[in-house]
């Protein structure tokens, strides 16, 4: 595999805006001419152990166009792992983004935009090297990529801490994790979220969960090792501690190969009785190994708005690892991690 990577102007590639949904980086800058509106092929395919693979074939939107991103339909399209080749068929459906989601993002409203795409009976294991070859009608040359499924991430509960003696005016009880991250190297990627189960009735003396249901959590983790700081928060005074419903971090400085961190979340748990906050709400850890690309696609793509002003910014460069177009392989490896049942004890919090 060449040792040559692209980062793509955001001004001649506002599709990873979109594009970047639909699951859900070689160095050599394309130079933006006014003149030349020539679209890109486009491939994106994020690649998951155990699940089944897709393929995003397109074309990228001039920046001033404001129309509807659209799928190439009559592409070939092919995976090999090994010596074994497998071929995509197209499904105008294969992509769903939902239009709207509230600030939670737990109820959806609106309609559903559908994205075709190619679906491959092949679902990827640890170590597999994946090769995807598209050859698009029209399109000078095939467009290439390779990527490795990580190895599945090393991760030891430390703790589990329920909050018995305080909750919110809203009944939210605080809950704190504390975890150990261990790494082979200091190239290792990580993606992180908190999934809890809903609740699907309340009255004076039961709860029942739902636990075909999780909904994602937002959370907050104070740790300079794990946390970045862009420079338009550093401006604004921001402390590099982490709010959100996804973290992703590396093992770049972890010490003796290994780092330890708290997570913290509330979850409402009912505004009735104090017995209430010691009922033991089923939550699930959900842990991803990233392959370096779509770790450095991820968090390149994630800054297409400006850090400091819209207004006065610079194009963000998107990093990519497509041969003959632009856009991005990037494998993960998922582990689901259930929750024992916590201590309880008061911790200090906000």
């Amino acid at each position: 595999m060449k040792t040559e990577k692209h980062i793509v102007a955001s001004k001649v590639l506002p599709l990873f805006a979109v594009v970047a949904m639909l699951f859900g980086s070689c160095e050599k800058v394309i130079q933006f001419d006014p003149g030349d509106i020539s679209p890109y092929v486009v491939m994106i395919s994020k690649p998951e152990n155990d699940s089944l693979m897709t393929v995003y074939i397109g074309y990228s939107r001039f920046f001033l166009d404001n129309g509807r991103f659209g799928s190439i339909d009559n592409a070939s399209v092919s995976v090999s792992v090994g010596d074994v080749t497998y071929s995509g068929i197209y499904d105008s459906t294969c992509f769903q983004i939902p239009e709207y989601y509230d600030y939670y993002d737990y109820y959806k409203y609106g309609g559903d935009n559908y994205y075709g795409g190619y679906r491959f009976s092949l679902r990827p294991k640890i170590g597999d090297t994946l090769r995807v070859l598209a050859h698009v009608p029209g399109h000078d040359g095939d467009v290439s990529a390779v990527t490795v499924v990580p190895q599945q991430v090393q991760v030891e509960i430390m703790d589990y801490i329920c909050d018995t003696t305080e909750r919110s005016r809203y009944g939210e009880t605080s809950y704190k994790i504390r975890i150990k991250i261990k790494s082979n190297s200091s190239k290792e990627y990580y993606n992180l979220s908190i999934y809890t189960a809903d609740v699907l009735w309340i009255d004076d003396t039961t709860r029942i969960w739902d636990t075909t249901s999780f909904y994602k959590k937002y959370f907050s983790v104070n740790d300079p090792i794990v946390n970045s700081l862009s420079v338009g928060d550093a401006l604004d005074g921001y402390d590099g501690s982490f709010y959100g419903n996804t973290l992703e971090f590396s093992s770049e400085m972890f010490s003796g190969g290994e780092h330890e961190f708290t997570l913290e979340f509330e979850n409402w748990n009912g505004y009735y009785t104090h017995s209430y906050l010691t009922e033991e709400i089923p939550v699930r850890l959900y842990i991803k190994s990233l392959s370096e690309d779509l770790h450095k696609y991820n968090t390149t793509s994630s800054g297409y708005s400006s850090d400091i002003d819209n207004l006065f910014s610079e194009p963000v460069q998107v990093y990519c690892n497509i041969e003959g177009g632009i856009g991005i392989l990037g494998a993960s490896t998922s582990r689901v991690i259930t929750m024992p049942s916590p201590r309880f004890e008061h911790f200090t919090h906000n």
